[in-house]
């Protein structure tokens, strides 16, 4: 069965987005996550690697999948904490890439490998004990994306998503309508390629259902112990979940 013209539209749409978000930011993307999210997107990160760690307990993955690697920021966290894993980052934008690779060569970094494709798009015929991805949810074609990932993780695999969402509670969303007020104007001054991404970015925040459709996704893909985490003042989430065993 095809796709119907209005899921093409919104893939298009989707995909519209990433190239006009991600054409040349590469270079100042770590300073502007750092600074935007006021240092909480490390954390963040930290967040998904403890759940792994906790998950897996006294052994290490041996092949990790990090998709809408970007710069490589949570991909060299990963090689780092888990030295004996093969990390694979996956990426759409070749800026951000060669970002991501001069970091590696810079740390000496031998467990991290790159690719570049669309996250619906990349397949691998060796199977992942864990999958991690973080930003990618609000831009992705869900329902396709889980089910190419449910052929490509082991069963009883990890699967870990991590994005921004529009908080429930009136008094965080009036601090996310300021603060998105204030931060456009403060990109247009110190990194005008990020102007247009800061005015754009709170509507697709405002209108992403991410969580919700993983979580269908992830049910009708037969994924287990799926679990919802909010983060920083509902202004993220993560969400996990295991590959049901076979």
């Amino acid at each position: 069965m095809g796709i119907s013209i209005e899921q093409a539209n919104v893939k298009a749409a989707k995909r519209e987005i990433i190239e006009k978000f991600f054409s040349h930011t590469g270079k100042s993307y770590d300073q502007v996550v750092n600074l935007f999210t006021f240092g909480i997107d490390r954390l963040w990160k930290q967040n998904i690697i403890e759940e792994i760690a906790l998950s897996f307990g006294k052994t290490s993955p041996k092949r990790i999948l990090d998709l809408a690697c970007g710069t490589g920021i949570l991909t060299v966290l990963l090689a780092e904490r888990f030295p004996d894993s093969e990390i694979v980052g996956v990426d759409i934008s070749p800026d951000y890439l060669e970002v991501a690779w001069r970091k590696v060569h810079k740390k000496k970094i031998k467990n991290i490998s790159f690719v570049l494709a669309a996250a619906e798009e990349f397949s691998s015929p060796t199977l992942f004990d864990c999958v991690t991805a973080s930003y990618l949810a609000k831009y992705a074609d869900l329902p396709v994306l889980i089910k190419n990932l449910s052929g490509m993780i082991k069963p009883a695999g990890m699967l870990l998503f991590h994005d921004f969402i529009y908080p429930t509670p009136k008094s965080y969303q009036r601090l996310f309508e300021g603060y998105f007020k204030v931060a456009p104007i403060l990109g247009r001054l110190f990194y005008s390629e990020w102007k247009e991404v800061l005015y754009e970015l709170p509507n697709v925040i405002r209108e992403t259902k991410w969580v919700s459709e993983i979580k269908e996704a992830l049910k009708r893909e037969k994924f287990s112990s799926v679990t919802t985490t909010t983060l920083t003042m509902e202004g993220a989430a993560l969400v996990s979940a295991r590959r049901a065993q076979q």
